[in-house]
């Protein structure tokens, strides 16, 4: 009986691609499964997003996984290449590649023209990309190569109240979306937080990641119930105590019993991903009930107040999933979805419940 486990629905991820799909209906989509899918195995999630138009991932070594994994689905590598080496294993594992700086322009003209390449501008994220002033330039300086489409990223899409995605979609629609129509080419740009709440990123490529796992991309926290949770997180309780009133739980005492009290103690710390800075009192599942963390956590073992609950050496603790989001941990521990999901340790046991 494994302790620590992860249990991935692969049911989950299919119903939410084919959520994006309702919500775009005609458009490609790019499904992001980088950073092994968000956590959730990039090779036995890709095998399930076979109705995907493309797959991206950041950076080379993903794209080389997939690939021994048996996936054929085209695949875009979202920071592009570094140098020839890499662009040559671009090329024998056919995939696409994101064009972003001089450098790497220069280095695909003088190695190789074949590669389909996606040109990157920056329309405000101030991270990777060309200058949307040199954007006719740029277009020059790769006349002759496999150009795939052009691509931006929305930096503020999360953020419903603020006003930075109406301005980059500006400076797009003047700027950039002319000159692609003029050379044939299509546009990629809607994320997660833009296809559901800023229609008008929609173009002719989506690209959705988090919502594909089920998690809302919004700076708010709040889970959704448009979309289907797809992780689970939970561990065994390997032991119930009894401390006296007055005791300290844990590293610190920075927790002390304010009477007797009974704790369960979990087999999860932040070793496994469970965060450490989460929030005195946040909620653990057992037997579907909620029940408040209690003392710091520490590498291997969490401590939770079961008060008079008949719970047992063996039970399941739910840390997040079912019933307990983990927009709602995330909030709790002041951080966002995407640090927890790609946060969980290699000797935590991923289980996948399939597709039938």
């Amino acid at each position: 009986m494994n302790r620590t486990t992860v249990t991935i629905d692969l049911k989950s991820i299919v119903s939410n691609l084919r959520y994006v799909r309702s919500l775009a209906p005609g458009k490609k989509i790019m499904a992001v499964i980088k950073a092994d899918a968000y956590g959730h195995g990039a090779v036995r999630v890709a095998k399930v997003m076979e109705s995907a138009d493309a797959l991206a991932v950041a950076r080379i070594e993903e794209a080389n996984e997939l690939r021994v994994g048996g996936i054929d689905t085209p695949i875009c590598v979202l920071e592009g290449v570094l140098n020839k080496e890499e662009l040559s294993r671009a090329r024998e594992l056919d995939l696409q590649l994101v064009v972003h700086s001089s450098h790497q322009v220069d280095l695909h003209n003088k190695f190789g023209d074949s590669v389909p390449l996606w040109l990157k501008i920056d329309s405000g994220m101030g991270r990777l990309g060309f200058h949307p002033e040199d954007i006719t330039e740029v277009f020059e300086r790769l006349r002759g190569q496999n150009m795939a489409g052009v691509m931006s990223h929305l930096s503020h899409a999360d953020d419903v109240r603020s006003d930075k995605t109406a301005r980059q979609l500006k400076i797009l629609e003047d700027q950039i979306f002319p000159l692609s129509r003029e050379r044939g080419l299509e546009f990629n740009l809607a994320n997660s937080a833009g296809l559901l709440e800023w229609e008008d990123t929609i173009t002719d490529w989506i690209r959705p990641g988090l919502m594909l796992y089920g998690i809302s991309p919004f700076t708010d926290l709040k889970s959704r119930d448009d979309l289907q949770s797809s992780m689970t997180f939970s561990a065994r309780v390997i032991a119930v105590r009894g401390l006296r009133k007055g005791q300290s739980v844990g590293y610190g005492g920075i927790y002390k019993t304010k009477e007797d009290m009974r704790i369960a103690v979990i087999a999860a710390g932040y070793a496994d991903g469970y965060p450490r800075e989460i929030k005195q009192g946040s909620p653990v599942l057992i037997n579907k009930k909620r029940m408040p963390l209690v003392g710091r956590v520490s590498m291997d073992l969490i401590c939770v107040d079961i008060g008079e609950e008949n719970i047992r050496p063996g039970d399941q603790a739910i840390l997040w999933g079912d019933s307990l989001p983990i927009e709602e941990v995330a909030k709790l521990s002041e951080t966002i979805p995407y640090t927890l999901l790609t946060g969980i340790s290699s000797r935590v046991t991923r289980n996948y419940q399939l597709v039938e």
